[in-house]
């Protein structure tokens, strides 16, 4: 007999409890060892037979579920496996041909958000074929149509219209010259060196679409050419927001460059959101940030493949910061609380400054998305329901200043060390100081409301000394800012036909506001002749822009309102000049301070209706007039 026989029968029914030890060492009444064949069978030769001990029902249901997972397990490392060089194959074969260099935007392209790039920013002898362009979506595209295939749906009897963009080139609506030539202008969600007509029109026709037909209206406004392709492009857009084929980063971007010039821009903007949303683009800064903070403590060698994904990730960042930013130009200014926050520290993305991939419009971009920051905390305080006493308003006004003057110099020391932005550094400072000087006076404005300052027709006389320092801070705040836009024109107004109408009436609506409290506020002279020639100078330098642009429709009505406020100022000096004892003896008592009264009581309903800017209901109320109606009502 081997020594290795051993058997294992099952146990005699009705028997309860099954006996661990073999037979033979129960039956010689020996300690058994358990093995298989135990130790002393082996060694004596016999057969080793033990009794089974049947398993517990719910064991056995453990382990089936154990082995099935298992299996499953495996099955998804395969998976894995076989996606993960399905990628990296894609990623190696489009990277065999080398992309082209990126191209340094011009100085026009600085105003981001403030104006649109010129037509040099994209030189038409550095367009590159797109043959060797990845397209934005590749590596992430294949790995989500293996990873999160949906299950299937019943049929609902409906069906979506899934028809391709095409084009207006292919369409034969516009030549390729045409095209060109509108194409040199858009906002700075994009890379210049990436982003060249080839490229784009490679990739995608409907933000090909978007930048023509916006090109089309500030180049050549009010031809039929560009109506028809205003029109043609509404169509396409209602097309790519009900079809959830068409969303991608390059849908993304064509609705935010059409949400920037058009009436219809926050459910653009929304529309925009929601579908960025949906392709995570949101979650792509943190895996940027998380990438380079890797690569700088363990050293990761700098593979093809892995720059390739830190370049689809800068784009995807810049275009959520660039749609965060225009969020809250819509919603903030616009009086309503912010869709989007940003949860952490907002100067985390000064971080992609030292990628490969960023460009000068970088700077102008990062910088708001910090300024954006500042002004929702801004704008939460001094907008909160419950009422603050005005020596907290004070002290938060100082706090607030103290971090305006922060971010203006670490951003004017990082513009100065940028050695790639040399050239357009004068429009870049020139933006910075404009967007301070604008902050700075919408936080005193906001704050004179919250004090309920606007409510209370104030009199410099009769206001205290908090309220009047603040109300003196925005003066000097508007009056800067009006000098910096029209002293020197080139760095700013010269680009402003391609700039939205939220920049349009930042500007009409700086210099009413300034006229308004010079008014309330005591000036010498010559201080109000040196308002009037800034106001002229600003009148002729938006006119020269406005002659040849029409991007929304409504650059023209801000321009207007910008001439009457002139005319309005321009009427109350002459009253002032002529002196009250020669208007008196031509004119009755009530109409000594019509033009006074015309002026303070003018605010456009665009600054009502669809921007939230405050200050404008600061009503003058003369002391002489006051107390001629005081003596009036004690007389009765």
């Amino acid at each position: 007999m081997d020594s290795d026989d051993s058997g294992v029968v099952a146990a005699p029914p009705g028997k309860k409890r099954i006996p661990k030890s073999c037979t033979n060492c129960r039956q010689s009444k020996v300690k058994c060892d358990g093995k298989r064949p135990c130790t002393r069978c082996d060694k004596i030769k016999k057969k080793c037979v033990f009794f089974e001990t049947p398993k517990d029902p719910t064991t056995q249901r453990l382990e089936t579920v154990e082995n099935e997972v298992q299996r499953l397990n495996e099955q998804l490392e395969e998976l894995r496996g076989l996606l993960h060089s399905q990628i990296s194959q894609s990623c190696h074969e489009s990277l065999r041909t080398p992309s082209p260099p990126r191209i340094a935007p011009t100085s026009a392209s600085i105003t981001a958000f403030d104006t649109m790039a010129s037509p040099e920013a994209i030189p038409h002898s550095r367009q590159y074929s797109a043959a060797g362009e990845v397209h934005l979506q590749s590596p992430l595209q294949a790995a989500n149509s293996e990873t999160s295939r949906p299950s299937k749906r019943r049929r609902s009897g409906f069906e979506i219209r899934d028809e391709p963009v095409s084009d207006f080139i292919s369409k034969g609506l516009i030549t390729a010259d045409y095209a060109v030539s509108c194409f040199n202008t858009y906002i700075p969600i994009f890379d210049p060196g990436y982003d060249t007509f080839t490229s784009v029109r490679s990739r995608s026709s409907i933000l090909l679409n978007a930048i023509c037909t916006i090109g089309s209206r500030v180049e050549r406004s009010g031809s039929q050419m560009s109506d028809l392709l205003h029109s043609e492009l509404k169509r396409w857009i209602n097309v790519i927001i009900q079809n959830e084929k068409m969303s991608c980063l390059e849908s993304v971007q064509a609705l935010l460059v059409v949400a920037c010039y058009s009436a219809e821009r926050s459910l653009l903007l929304s529309f925009a959101t929601r579908m960025a949303l949906d392709l995570g683009i949101d979650a792509a800064f943190e895996e940027l940030t998380h990438r380079l903070t890797m690569k700088e403590v363990e050293e990761i060698s700098n593979i093809s493949g892995l720059r390739e994904e830190e370049r689809i990730l800068m784009v995807k960042s810049r275009t959520w910061f660039g749609l965060l930013v225009l969020e809250h130009i819509f919603r903030v200014d616009g009086g309503k609380p912010p869709g989007i926050r940003m949860t952490g520290n907002a100067r985390r993305c000064r971080m992609l400054l030292r990628h490969p991939s960023s460009t000068v419009l970088d700077l102008r971009l990062f910088s708001q998305v910090e300024l954006t920051l500042d002004t929702v905390n801004i704008n939460d305080t001094l907008g909160a329901s419950q009422t603050l006493n005005r020596t907290d308003i004070a002290d938060f006004v100082h706090e607030a200043k103290v971090d305006l003057d922060l971010w203006f110099d670490d951003w004017l020391r990082i513009i100065e060390n940028t050695t790639t932005a040399a050239q357009e550094k004068p429009y870049l400072l020139a933006a910075l100081r404009v967007q301070k000087c604008w902050s700075e006076m919408m936080l005193h404005c906001k704050a004179l409301r919250s004090m309920g300052v606007e409510n209370n027709n104030p009199n410099h006389r009769t206001m205290s000394s908090v309220e009047r320092n603040i109300l003196l801070m925005a003066k000097a705040s508007a009056r800067k800012h009006l000098r910096l836009i029209s002293v020197e024109p080139d760095f700013y107004l010269a680009k402003l036909k391609y700039a939205m109408d939220f920049v349009w009436a930042k500007c009409a609506f700086c210099f009413l506001l300034l006229l308004k409290l010079s008014r309330l506020l005591p000036e010498r002279k010559e201080e109000h002749q040196e308002l009037l020639d800034h106001g002229t100078r600003l009148l002729d330098e938006l006119a020269k822009s406005g002659s040849n642009s029409d991007t929304t429709g409504n650059g023209n009505v801000y321009l207007h309102i910008l001439r009457l406020s002139i005319e309005k100022y321009g009427r109350t000096l002459q009253e002032n000049e002529m002196g009250l004892s020669q208007t008196a003896t031509t004119a009755p008592f009530w109409e000594l301070f019509d033009a006074q009264a015309d002026l303070q009581s003018f605010v456009p309903e665009q600054f009502v209706t669809e921007w939230d800017f405050p200050g404008l209901n600061l009503f003058y109320f003369p002391t002489a007039w006051q107390d001629f109606f005081g003596d009036f009502s004690l007389a009765v």
